[in-house]
């Protein structure tokens, strides 16, 4: 145990935060982060919103508070997606030495400071562990294990194997969850989002995922607010999902249908 309290106290965290075309939605959700900075925090943004328009971001206006935190913008490919922007991130928090990545977006609001030191003594118990997910509020509940029914669908059935109890913490085992979790970088390193889907990404990820060593698990023990708010620009290319991206995903697959849930 002292040698993760060591680890906990000297290792930095990288929040890898995306965001896309949402500026007033960014301030919400940048300013929750920074109402609730922890000092080992390592904020990386990756903005593939900017085109041909004055890049007056959300992340200006509140410059003033940004001092002495460690915070780093990086403007990608406009429109790169969603893979594409997480793999840059996680990619710059290896290169710095940052073992765990804390994963968010712009539409998922902090509600309190976070005490990962639990989160991190569980991950750290076995090399296997990779990630734990955490709860989403106002947004379906998302714990699931997955199959891939060959020629058809991918099949999801909310987990409901035996929750394993680590200082009083309920840690459910699972095979997919939302994209808001804590991950050991190297996993993240190890198992890439497919840069081909810029959406439809989460079943690919987390089914190559369930290939490897990796586990994955799922506690309510932190929590945060999803903030539904679609503007109608960004709205023209989250709709790819459901005809372009999805088919690129089948086509990856060979399937012909796309989710199955059973509760």
């Amino acid at each position: 145990m002292a040698k993760i309290g060591k680890i906990m106290e000297s290792n930095k965290i990288a929040i890898i935060y995306t965001t896309f075309l949402r500026d007033e939605l960014e301030l919400q959700t940048l300013k929750s982060i920074i109402d609730n900075w922890q000092d080992n925090y390592v904020l990386l943004i990756g903005d593939q919103g900017i085109k041909e328009r004055d890049y007056k971001s959300s992340f200006f206006s509140i410059q003033s508070k940004l001092k002495d935190k460690e915070i780093h913008r990086y403007i990608l490919p406009f429109d790169c997606g969603l893979s594409y922007a997480r793999n840059y991130l996680v990619q710059k928090a290896y290169k710095m030495g940052i073992d765990y990545c804390f994963l968010t977006a712009d539409s998922i609001k902090f509600t309190e400071r976070y005490d990962f030191a639990p989160i991190i003594r569980f991950l750290e118990e076995k090399e296997e562990r990779g990630i734990v997910g955490f709860e989403l509020l106002n947004r379906q509940y998302w714990v699931y294990n997955m199959t891939l029914v060959p020629n058809m669908y991918f099949h999801l059935v909310i987990s409901k194997q035996k929750p394993i109890l680590y200082n009083n913490i309920k840690f459910q085992s699972c095979d997919v969850i939302t994209n808001f979790f804590f991950a050991k970088t190297k996993c993240l390193i190890d198992n890439k989002w497919d840069n081909e889907l810029k959406l439809a990404e989460h079943e690919d990820f987390f089914w190559r995922l369930k290939q490897t060593k990796y586990k994955v698990f799922w506690t309510n023990y932190i929590k945060a607010q999803y903030i539904n708010q679609k503007n109608e620009e960004y709205n023209k290319y989250r709709k790819r999902l459901y005809h372009e991206f999805k088919q690129k995903l089948q086509q990856k697959y060979n399937i012909s249908g796309w989710l199955q849930y059973e509760r």
